[in-house]
C-alpha cells in the first residue's frame, strides 16, 4: 500500500511541480514550489543510471545545497533508504529550519566550500519566485533587493569527512548556484571516496567570480569520474550532469549514434 502511495505522490509532484512531504503517524503535509529546472523525471534518470550502470547500490545520499530537501527525499524513497542515511547541507537559516520539521535527515546549516571559516551568504528572500537561488557568490543579473546577507559557517568536505568518520559517499548531489567548483576542491584527496555525483554547472559566469563547466568537468575527469548523462537547460547556460567513478561502472559501450549507454553481456 505504501508503495502505491509513493508512486501516486511522485506522479502528482511531477505533474504539479510541487513537493509533497508526509510524516506517517504525524499527518503533516507540506507543499512547496520546486525550483523549475528540477523534476521527478530528471531525478528518475539518475536512479535509472545507477541501477543499470553502477556496480553498487547507494547506502547513503549527500546533498549540498539541499533547498527544502525535496530531491534528497525523492532519491531516498527510490533507493529504499532511511532518513538517517541522508546528509543535507543548507545554510539558508529559514529553509533548514523547515527541513528539520519534516525530516529526520542529518541536517547541517553549513555552506560547503574550499575553506573552513565564517563567510557571507547571500540568502534569497522566501517571497521570491525561486527559493533555490541563494549562494556564496553574488549573482550578476539578479536584483540585490531579492537577497539578504548573513554570516554562516563554511566547511571543507575533507574536514567534515574526517571529523564525522565518513568512509564512503555513494551519491553526492551538488546544487550551489555558482560555487560547485569550490565544493569539489574542498573534498581534496577525499573526492575518491565519492562514487557518483550529480552536479549543476554553467557555461558562462552567472555568479561573480565563479568557475564554469570546463573547469568542473576537467576536475571530475581528472579524478576518475565518467560522464554518463548531460542535460543543457533551455537557457543554454546551465547544465545538469551525472558522473560515476569509472571503476564502478559495469562493462559498457557508448553508442554515439544514439547517445545512449548499452551494457555488454
Amino acid at each position: 500500500m505504501r508503495g502505491f502511495v509513493y508512486k501516486l505522490i511522485s506522479f502528482i509532484e511531477d505533474t504539479t511541480q510541487t513537493s509533497i512531504y508526509i510524516k506517517i503517524g504525524v499527518h503533516k503535509v507540506k507543499r512547496i514550489k520546486k525550483a523549475s529546472k528540477f523534476s521527478a523525471a530528471y531525478l528518475s534518470l539518475v536512479v535509472d543510471y545507477i541501477e543499470k550502470l553502477a556496480t553498487f547500490k547507494p547506502k547513503n545520499i549527500f546533498e549540498i545545497g539541499a533547498n527544502y530537501g525535496q530531491d534528497a527525499e525523492f532519491l531516498r524513497r527510490n533507493f529504499g533508504l532511511k532518513d538517517s542515511d541522508v546528509y543535507i547541507f543548507e545554510p539558508h537559516p529559514e529553509i533548514i529550519s523547515e527541513v528539520k520539521k519534516y525530516f529526520l535527515f542529518n541536517c547541517f546549516p553549513f555552506a560547503v566550500s574550499d575553506k573552513n571559516e565564517k563567510v557571507i551568504f547571500h540568502a534569497i528572500k522566501l517571497e521570491s519566485a525561486n527559493s533555490g537561488i541563494s549562494s556564496l557568490m553574488r549573482r550578476k543579473f539578479n536584483n540585490d533587493d531579492d537577497y539578504y546577507d548573513i554570516e554562516v559557517e563554511a566547511i571543507r568536505m575533507d574536514s567534515f569527512i574526517s571529523i564525522n568518520g565518513i568512509d564512503e559517499i555513494d551519491l553526492l548531489k551538488v546544487d550551489v548556484e555558482g560555487a560547485a567548483y569550490e565544493v569539489l576542491t574542498g573534498f581534496g584527496k577525499e573526492l575518491n571516496r565519492v562514487k557518483a555525483i550529480q552536479i549543476e554547472a554553467e557555461y558562462m559566469p552567472v555568479w561573480v567570480g565563479q568557475k564554469t563547466w570546463d573547469d568542473i568537468s576537467c576536475l571530475l575527469s581528472n579524478n576518475g569520474f565518467q560522464l554518463v548523462h548531460f542535460e543543457l537547460q533551455e537557457d543554454g547556460i546551465q547544465s545538469d550532469s551525472f558522473w560515476i567513478q569509472k571503476e564502478l561502472i559495469k562493462h559498457r559501450i557508448f553508442e554515439n549514434s544514439t547517445g545512449k549507454w548499452h551494457l555488454e553481456n
